[in-house]
């Protein structure tokens, strides 16, 4: 069997290309020692107003298994779609798609369940180029065939099976639900990653009020490694590029799924984000995971500075 290294507490190989700046984490941490990090609400355009338990799980389940490699290749336009007389983007126009086919009930799984490939391409028909609609298409078949089969047609009773502990949720859409499979296999072991399996823990409990819906067991989530967080604790200087890593990624080179550089990123950026959350704790800022994701990912997507955050590493994968 091979061994599970805690990403949170053990840092990632130094010949991966990624180290982390102690120094650096110690610094933003003290400008951030007094900032307000809430829960976030998820409250994105696109997704729905009312979100009842009965099909919010499902919601969330399907939205979030394609919730991934939201950027265009170069050269293209970045994918939107038209919800309520606006054009949105990135999580926002994923939400859409799955808000346009609520109805009275709720979400469809048969639907879902059997999306031919010419109706999933009108299903996340916009305008820009959405990479990977074929693989999207045949997650959504899965995950929805396995809500019917393996949870009796609704997630709820998955959440009722980890007794809505948020870690435990997590760890069962990772592994009985297709898409949320992120654990590769690497000389040093089994890399939990799991970033969509956490993401969609943290929107479900969103969705009914984070502790007032019951949910618990944040604590020791990670900060989700995507695109946009590495950037911008790299942007602080907290991640720090070995030179060849660094020119491949300002210079927008692909780097191969599974290559030790993605995975070096992503390690480093869950230690980094467990370095952060201790540092801000010591200061007496006693900011949740899930909390300190969003203020990162919200700088690096929607701050005033994030179009001077720099390039982000570029891998065509669905896991994130």
């Amino acid at each position: 069997m091979s061994p599970v290294p805690d990403l949170r507490k053990i840092a990632p190989p130094a010949e991966w290309g990624v180290t982390i700046d102690a120094a650096a984490v110690e610094s933003l941490a003290d400008r951030w020692a007094d900032q307000q990090m809430p829960l976030p609400d998820f409250d994105y355009d696109g997704t729905p107003s009312q979100r009842p338990e009965s099909w919010w799980f499902d919601y969330v389940t399907l939205a979030v298994s394609v919730l991934a490699c939201l950027w265009p290749p170069d050269g293209d336009d970045v994918w939107h779609v038209h919800h309520q007389g606006r054009w949105v983007d990135d999580a926002p126009a994923v939400f859409a798609v799955f808000t346009r086919r609520l109805d009275r009930r709720g979400i469809d799984l048969d639907y879902f369940a059997e999306l031919s490939d010419a109706d999933g391409e009108r299903f996340f028909a916009g305008r820009g180029e959405l990479q990977l609609v074929p693989q999207r298409v045949e997650i959504l078949r899965r995950v929805a065939a396995t809500i019917e089969q393996r949870w009796d047609g609704s997630i709820a009773n998955l959440v009722e099976a980890a007794d809505r502990d948020a870690k435990r949720i997590a760890d069962l859409l990772s592994e009985t639900v297709p898409g949320y499979q992120d654990r590769p296999l690497t000389a040093e072991g089994e890399l939990r990653f799991d970033k969509l399996s956490h993401l969609a823990a943290a929107i479900m409990a969103a969705g009914v009020g984070w502790h007032d819906g019951g949910f618990g067991g944040f604590e020791d989530f990670p900060v989700y490694p995507d695109y946009m967080v590495p950037r911008v604790l790299r942007h602080h200087g907290v991640l720090v590029y070995a030179p060849e890593l660094a020119a491949t990624v300002d210079g927008q080179v692909e780097i191969p799924e599974g290559a030790d550089a993605e995975h070096g990123i992503r390690w480093a950026t869950v230690f980094a984000g467990a370095e952060l959350e201790r540092a801000l704790r010591a200061r007496g800022n006693a900011v949740l995971p899930p909390a300190l994701d969003y203020r990162l990912w919200s700088d690096a997507v929607l701050g005033p500075d994030a179009d001077g955050f720099g390039e982000h590493h570029r891998t065509i994968t669905m896991r994130y």
